[in-house]
């Protein structure tokens, strides 16, 4: 993946395709200009339009050559632009910021921490100039691979000189492209001479001048146009080439001031010497430390691991006690709970039987209060009866005052009395026989004493 985003990366920087594609839109766009100075007819505009299309079609599309130099014009002028964006995108190195690999150490640190030195210049890499953090790490890992710092300054030189070289080196297509247009000028130059050459009638070399003139005027276009776009790429590359190598200038600076001077450096002879035993006296010192250090380490590892060990055993047993009685708690709860509920349908069973006896009492003294209705409702219509009978009995007296002052005044008062005394009997037979259908005796008075007899 990453030499695939390499690869399109460098496809994307490539200038022979940008330059192709702006030769492309040139021709394009002067052609969509001639076309719209063909449109706006006469007048001041189309003229000054078409002033300028004339002088462009004359001198960058006349003839094959033209077209030829035109592209390799647009593929230099291509490359500048990519190189000047480069540089306008890359961060410049300042003195003025503090080193990117810490404060140089008074009499030089130790040779073994370039490992250090090196891990710091990965943090680097996206805030810093890239050039110059490559030039750093590749002097750190030259030095590191000789596993000595005397040449140091060499090194700084050496990485210098390449970087130069790698410069030099990116304007090569550059170099060719400003070689070759005032080539091919030339070239259109001895084109032109020979059409012209060509087009010479010396019979008749009135007729022959105008063509001949025109050949020649190809090849005074093709060199000018050649000179003139030579000119423009050379100042452009000038002004560029200035700007990259104040760049240049200011990484190997930067790189004298991170570098030169960090590491100790041993001299040769007796004091060498001496300086070799103390370094290694200080490594074993150091050494000495750091078995201290990690035996230190190891022993609180043992004891920290004997801790938790303990914190874990103790957790486990407070959750095995918490589960025990947690367990005896929810089987003493089941126990009640069953015992509850056993208790609760017991209550429930005496309620009902309790219920249903309430029940059956409550129906028969319904029962009760039913019949009774019954037999209120059975006397309230006997004395009902009664009292109708009562009634009739003294509408049957007032009839037989009646019937008896009736007789008095007829004189049949044996024929009354024996009337009176069958109507009592009858009047008794009626009484015996209540509660019963009432009958209604109906005595209707007799007006004379003939009825009444």
């Amino acid at each position: 993946m990453k030499d695939k985003n390499s690869s399109f990366a460098s496809f994307s920087k490539s200038p022979i395709l940008w330059g192709g594609l702006a030769s492309t839109a040139f021709y394009l766009l002067l052609g969509i200009v001639v076309r719209v100075q063909q449109e706006l007819g006469e007048g001041p505009a189309s003229k000054a339009i078409g002033a300028v299309t004339s002088l462009l079609r004359e001198y960058m599309a006349g003839h094959p050559i033209e077209y030829a130099t035109t592209v390799l014009f647009f593929i230099g002028l291509a490359t500048l632009v990519i190189k000047a964006v480069d540089l306008a995108r890359q961060p410049w190195p300042r003195s003025q910021s503090g080193l990117l690999l810490g404060p140089v150490v008074r009499g030089g640190q130790p040779f073994d921490t370039i490992d250090v030195l090196l891990s710091r210049l990965d943090g680097l890499k996206g805030r810093h100039s890239p050039l110059l953090v490559n030039r750093l790490r590749g002097v750190l890992e030259r030095i590191d691979r000789r596993g000595s710092a005397e040449r140091l300054e060499d090194e700084l030189m050496i990485t210098a000189d390449r970087d130069a070289d790698r410069l030099h080196e990116s304007y090569a297509l550059f170099r060719v492209v400003i070689w070759a247009i005032p080539i091919l000028g030339f070239l259109g130059t001895v084109i032109g001479i020979i059409m012209a050459i060509a087009q010479l009638s010396p019979t008749a070399i009135e007729e022959s001048m105008p063509t001949t003139i025109a050949a020649l005027s190809v090849a005074f276009a093709t060199t000018a146009q050649s000179l003139s776009l030579s000119i423009l790429l050379m100042f452009g590359k000038y002004r560029v080439g200035q700007v990259e190598n104040r760049l240049l200038a200011a990484v190997d600076q930067r790189a004298d001031e991170e570098l030169l001077g960090r590491f100790e450096q041993v001299a040769s002879g007796a004091e060498g010497q001496l300086t070799a035993i103390r370094r290694m006296s200080e490594t074993m010192i150091d050494a000495a430390e750091h078995l201290v250090a990690r035996q230190t380490e190891l022993w609180q590892n043992s004891i920290d691991a004997a801790q938790q060990r303990w914190t874990r055993l103790t957790s486990e047993a407070e959750a095995q006690l918490g589960k025990a009685m947690g367990r005896a708690l929810g089987e003493s709860l089941e126990a009640h709970a069953a015992a509850m509920v056993a208790a609760e349908s017991q209550a429930a069973e005496r309620n009902q039987k309790h219920w249903q006896q309430f029940q059956e009492t409550l129906a028969r003294s319904t029962e009760a209060a039913a019949a009774l209705q019954e037999s209120v409702n059975t006397q309230t219509d006997v004395l009902r009866r009664t009292v109708e009978a009562t009634g009739q009995v003294a509408k049957l007296e007032e009839t037989l005052h009646r019937n008896l002052a009736a007789l008095a005044g007829a004189k049949h008062f044996e024929q009354t009395v024996m009337s009176l005394a069958a109507a009592i009997h009858l009047l008794n037979a009626r009484l015996e026989e209540l509660p019963g259908e009432p009958i209604d005796v109906e005595l209707e008075p007799k007006r004379s004493a003939g009825q009444a007899a």
